[in-house]
């Protein structure tokens, strides 16, 4: 697939048909996501994989409770003075399929990085180990979309990381960005519209105006 055609066709992915995926792809999937750059050439990048029901079904509790407990008729209804947003009719689709889209999802990725003071630094540069495994999740997106195969994304929210962490055993050092689920993306799945803004109206020369 030519790099453009990739870039288009990826999108988020929340639900999965029940169809197997072979490991080897999974590999090639990861292999894609080291070659992202790294802010210290060292790449301290691990990912854990599950693929058994029960392995998702314990790391993702929080998360199912969350879907669980989300009425999405009731939140698309809330009487609101403005027209429902394109952002709240996202929310409304995906918060129902957080546990889903995982546990249906032929494996899950967890990409883990070391970092000791991604909240503690000062300055931009603090945020370079999350920078630099968000390089390594956009390669695995892009990777997975060459394959034919589609990705689900949850970040973890609130005390859910630490939460997930310790039932991974991830060591102290590492941090977990998001909840990634690979599979074969289901051809029915509702696709909501997307806003894509004007090149020319984001470009800025010289200076901002």
């Amino acid at each position: 697939m030519e790099f453009y055609e990739v870039v288009n066709k990826r999108r988020t992915v929340r639900e999965f048909l029940d169809r197997e995926v072979d490991f080897e792809a999974i590999k090639r999937i990861l292999e894609a996501g080291n070659k992202a750059p790294t802010w210290n050439h060292n790449r301290n990048w691990n990912y854990i994989i599950l693929k058994t029901d029960e392995e998702k079904e314990y790391a993702f509790e929080y998360a199912k409770k969350i879907a669980d407990k989300f009425d999405a008729e009731k939140y698309l209804n809330v009487p609101r003075p403005y027209p429902i947003t394109l952002g709240q009719k996202m929310y409304a689709h995906a918060m129902p399929r957080q546990f889903t889209m995982l546990k249906d999802a032929p494996y899950v990725v967890i990409p883990v990085f070391k970092s000791k003071e991604i909240n503690g630094g000062k300055g931009v540069s603090s945020l370079n180990p999350f920078s630099t495994i968000w390089c390594v999740i956009e390669n695995i997106f892009l990777a997975a979309t060459a394959e034919g195969l589609g990705c689900s994304m949850r970040i973890p929210l609130n005390e859910e990381h630490d939460i997930v962490k310790a039932k991974l055993k991830v060591p102290p050092t590492y941090m977990i960005p998001v909840f990634i689920g690979i599979g074969y993306a289901d051809p029915n799945e509702k696709e909501l519209e997307q806003q894509y803004p004007e090149i020319e109206k984001q470009l800025h020369f010289g200076k901002w105006k």
